[in-house]
């Protein structure tokens, strides 16, 4: 029998600047990847360069639920706006 190797899935943003592409994918990653370790409203973002099996981790707090609404509400109210929604 072998051992069960536990995942996790997380939503991510994937920007390839040679190809000048852009995607958001739902993936999965092993319990000791940096993406798996994440909480709350933390962020991550991994810069993948020439060396590769060390891309550069940025790690912090994000904005969280009430700050990232009240953005989300903003925009849409801008968007509105722009339009010609009457104010």
């Amino acid at each position: 029998m072998g051992l069960l190797c536990v995942k996790v899935l997380r939503y991510v943003g994937v920007v390839d600047m040679i190809k000048q592409k852009g995607v958001v994918e739902l993936r999965r990653y092993r319990k000791d990847h940096p993406f798996a370790q994440l909480s709350g409203s933390d962020n991550i973002i991994a810069f993948t360069t020439r060396y590769k099996n060390q891309p550069l981790i940025v790690r912090g707090p994000g904005a969280g639920a009430q700050v990232t609404a009240g953005g989300v509400f903003s925009d849409i109210l801008r968007l509105a706006s722009y339009l010609g929604a009457p104010s």
